[in-house]
């Protein structure tokens, strides 16, 4: 059974970004120093301002990324699924951590210390410029966020949103491109920053317009071809 966890564990790993191109030795060097922890829905893994030991992988299932507003509102500036990684900002200059991270569903998660991840980078080089990498993918992300929120129109919000999910949950069907995750119309207005209404409403003449369709077994969407035909306007 251990022996079955280890090599699961590591074929699970080999998946990830951040050790990709590391041979089999050195991934088996990485495995010893990785603890498996796992959360149920709503968990919450790491609380806005406090202070972070650890880096997280996901193996399984889904968490948001979550910063409140003075009245209340919650805003959601990421979603990680399988292979993405969150907590190492806080972890690598030593504050607080920035935001709520909260399981949107039973997740798994190796987790990696301080002291661990530091050895890691600093013997294997490959995993430190898949981290850079990782970064500037974060910062790019971070920008094109800010743009989304400055349109006005609900439709550009939504539409780039879409795009967003494309490029990292895009998988191609019959039909067109599937976001293979699973996105809520409220986790679609804390994104955008949009109302859940103003969300339903815009869903709705995006279909009427044959640009999405929703999936009927699992709610999840379909970007049909006369979506790419959509332009984005500041």
């Amino acid at each position: 059974m251990a022996i079955y966890k280890v090599l699961g564990l590591f074929d699970e790993l080999r998946k990830m970004q951040m050790f990709s191109a590391l041979s089999d030795e050195e991934m088996g060097d990485i495995v010893g120093k990785i603890v498996v922890k796992y959360y149920r829905k709503d968990d919450v893994i790491l609380w806005e301002g406090d202070t972070n030991s650890y880096m997280y992988l996901i193996m399984s299932g889904r968490v948001k990324v979550v910063q409140m507003t003075e009245d209340g509102k919650e805003i959601i500036s990421a979603i990680h699924a399988v292979g993405d990684s969150f907590g190492e900002l806080s972890l690598l200059d030593c504050k607080t951590s920035p935001a709520e991270v909260v399981a949107i569903e039973d997740t798994s998660a190796a987790i990696i210390s301080r002291e661990d991840l530091f050895s890691i980078i600093y013997s294997q080089k490959k995993v430190l410029d898949n981290l850079i990498q990782m970064f500037c993918m974060r910062l790019r992300d971070s920008c094109e966020r800010v743009q989304m929120v400055n349109f006005k129109n609900s439709e550009q919000r939504l539409t780039m949103l879409f795009q967003k999910f494309s490029a990292s949950h895009g998988e191609p069907v019959t039909e067109g491109t599937l976001l293979n995750i699973r996105l809520t119309h409220q986790i679609m207005a804390s994104m955008t920053g949009l109302s859940r209404e103003t969300v339903t409403r815009t869903i709705d003449a995006l279909r009427k317009e044959k640009s999405i369709k929703i999936r009927k077994e699992d709610r999840k969407v379909i970007l049909l071809p006369d979506f790419l035909k959509l332009r984005l306007v500041a």
